[in-house]
């Protein structure tokens, strides 16, 4: 990637944004936003900030993520995830050579699908978050179609159970095995686990290797459940010299009808990875299990 792009990232504050702090540290080129820099609720504030900066490649890292609060925040929830995304694009589409990462989700699928889901597979998503993420998705897709003319191109990555420098999954039952004598973990929801510093990664290979446009599903090798996960992490941990309360082989595998919460999960979450790695030349991305253990090790050594 040339040093003189100008480069404009949306949501510096979340785990993908922070992780795309540490990769282009060195970028003399690179305006990170936050929420104090725009509210991506509100057009105009999204207008102005793209005019002002005026990059050639955005970076959508922000997004409404509270999956429960969504179901009575529908508007908020679209506003961010569907028409943020939306100006966005309409602005890139302008831009000659411009590009646009935007990152998206397994909750675009209803999970019913027994095996992998592929890029090309019909949307259904269940709830109020994967309905707004769906309709960024449609928006970006439209907006370029819309200007067939243009010289730019768009980046969809949809990936699944994020975790890096910020509240996620892994931390919260590391801490409650600290915690508590007794842990119960749905397992009969799969998915893949995404570390955000590799996601960051992967959009500027993608970005610097001059990949074809579209949408990828962007997951590393392997798959688990809720309670895989939250096992294989405290097993790690335990290795490394953690102290708990409840041993990975105690912790209780429950059905997600045990654990009822108000948005509708997916209970196949699992995402093929084969179109990512042909378009980086690989023959085998990163296991979910060996980025989940250096994460472990990384947050245990603090």
């Amino acid at each position: 990637m040339r040093q003189d792009t100008k480069i404009l990232v949306f949501g510096k504050d979340g785990q993908v944004g922070k992780a795309f702090q540490e990769q282009l540290t060195h970028h003399p080129n690179v305006t990170f936003i936050g929420r104090d820099e725009c509210n991506l609720a509100n057009a105009d504030q999204i207008k102005a900030t793209l005019q002002k900066h005026d990059p050639q490649i955005v970076i959508n890292a922000a997004a409404y993520t509270a999956v429960d609060q969504a179901e009575t925040e529908p508007d908020l929830a679209y506003q961010i995830n569907g028409i943020a995304p939306s100006i966005m694009a309409q602005y890139i589409t302008n831009v000659p050579n411009g590009q646009l990462i935007h990152y998206s989700t397994d909750y675009v699928f209803d999970g019913s699908k027994p095996t992998p889901y592929l890029e090309e597979d019909l949307t259904n998503p269940l709830g109020q978050y994967g309905k707004s993420k769906l309709a960024g998705e449609e928006a970006i897709q439209e907006a370029f179609i819309n200007n067939l003319s243009n010289t730019a191109k768009y980046f969809i990555l949809r990936t699944s159970w994020v975790y890096g420098d910020g509240g996620n999954f892994i931390k919260t039952i590391l801490k409650l095995a600290a915690e508590r004598e007794q842990l119960k973990v749905i397992v009969d929801q799969y998915g893949v686990p995404s570390s955000a510093q590799w996601l960051a990664e992967i959009a500027l290979q993608l970005l610097s290797k001059d990949a074809t446009g579209g949408i990828y599903h962007t997951v590393p090798d392997g798959e688990t459940s809720w309670h895989g996960l939250a096992t294989y992490a405290i097993r790690r941990a335990k290795n490394l010299g953690v102290t708990f309360k409840v041993a990975p082989e105690k912790i209780q595998a429950i059905p997600a009808t045990d654990y009822p919460l108000p948005a509708p999960r997916p209970y196949n979450s699992k995402m093929s990875n084969q179109k990512l790695k042909d378009a980086l030349h690989l023959s085998t991305l990163p296991n979910w299990e060996d980025q989940v253990s250096e994460y472990v090790k990384k947050i245990v050594s603090k």
